[in-house]
């Protein structure tokens, strides 16, 4: 998509806004569009796609882990280790987008996480509660992922998974109440 104009010119269907803040509405909307995506690649281990949402120098700080990963290549690798044989639900809510540059962009995210393993793996159903804080850059008219932190503010670990097993006939991961 191309940008709508140079700041300072009105938006002829708008009198009183200006083409510069139709510009950062669209940008912040691509940017939820960005990771709208990152969520739904995670969940469909679509890793080719998830590792295009990145700049080439992206930064990755992952709360829990000791050692974070130092590229988009070992980022994409580690989740696609912990993902691959798992069931995951990935969102992403109330976001804070600021518009910093023509090319530069801030954001928070809330965020919500269930991953349940295969029963073979013998991992235990994880939940996450917490935050992405990112960084956004513009590359080629396209935006993309420059910084990704996640902080967890809560994680459950719940029994691990045996296959076929229910509680009152319902499988616990799906239906917990």
């Amino acid at each position: 998509m191309t940008d709508v104009t140079s700041a300072g010119d009105e938006c002829p269907a708008q009198p009183g806004v200006s083409l510069a803040d139709v510009q950062q509405l669209k940008d912040i909307e691509e940017i939820k569009q960005l990771k709208a995506r990152y969520f739904r690649f995670l969940d469909l281990h679509w890793w080719p796609e998830l590792r295009d949402l990145f700049t080439d120098d992206a930064v990755f700080e992952i709360g829990e882990s000791t050692s974070s990963p130092k590229t988009p290549e070992e980022f994409v690798a580690s989740v696609g280790r912990h993902l691959n044989e798992a069931t995951s639900v990935h969102h992403g809510h109330m976001p804070e987008i600021r518009i910093v540059g023509t090319e530069t962009a801030h954001g928070i995210w809330a965020m919500f996480d269930a991953v349940e393993p295969s029963a073979r793996s013998g991992y235990p159903v994880l939940t996450g509660y917490g935050h992405y804080t990112e960084s956004y850059r513009k590359v080629d008219g396209r935006w993309r992922i420059a910084r990704l932190r996640l902080t967890r503010l809560k994680r459950s670990v719940d029994s691990i998974v045996v296959e076929g097993a229910t509680v009152d006939g319902r499988r616990p991961f799906i239906e917990p109440w």
